[in-house]
């Protein structure tokens, strides 16, 4: 539900206001069902709980030949939310969907903050390749060949995932992307 939170909030706020049909289009276009796991009931569903929430605001608006249609802006909190979200998303581990969330708002942070969330979760790999390390080093006997196989599966993927994010923390330092602190960045959407 996070991923599926943090897009909604942040395709509103990049929107300036949209209605659900928007958010959910835009999440289409951008094969959002696919990376983080979106199903178009979940995008209403989170549109209303995050307006019961504080986080967004609804207007109601005539609609064109049919019935009234809700207008959604984010609030202060609901900017707050997506920062938070971001960050959470970039500092956990073992969460594919949350971090490709994360990824997709980015720019929502600062600079300085994207940086310091992308290296808390390169040290946060890095840390885990070494337990996964002893484990495979010292494997319980008890434990089944195949599940220890696995093992080797599960460190291919913090190894990948360790050499991409120390990337993006080095573009991100040498300037990539238009971020909170940037002159144009998404934060100035009204």
């Amino acid at each position: 539900m996070s991923a599926t939170k943090l897009l909604v909030l942040g395709i509103v706020h990049l929107s300036g206001g949209a209605h659900g049909y928007q958010v959910r289009s835009e999440l289409q276009s951008w094969r959002a069902e696919i990376w983080a796991k979106i199903k178009p009931g979940s995008i209403y569903h989170a549109l209303k709980k995050a307006a019961a929430d504080g986080l967004l605001t609804e207007h109601a608006e005539p609609g064109n030949s049919g019935p009234e249609r809700v207008l959604y802006r984010v609030t202060a909190r609901g900017r707050d939310e997506i920062v938070e979200l971001v960050r959470d998303g970039l500092r956990r581990t073992h969460d594919p969907t949350m971090l490709n969330a994360s990824i997709a708002m980015l720019p929502m942070l600062t600079r300085t903050d994207a940086i310091a969330h992308v290296n808390e979760r390169v040290a946060r790999l890095e840390a885990e390749l070494v337990e996964q390390a002893k484990w495979r080093e010292h494997p319980n006997p008890d434990i089944p060949e195949h599940v220890r196989d696995q093992a080797e599966l599960w460190a291919g993927y913090a190894r990948t995932e360790l050499e991409w994010a120390k990337s993006l923390s080095k573009r991100l330092a040498e300037g990539a992307y238009t971020m909170a602190d940037d002159p144009g960045s998404w934060r100035t959407v009204p």
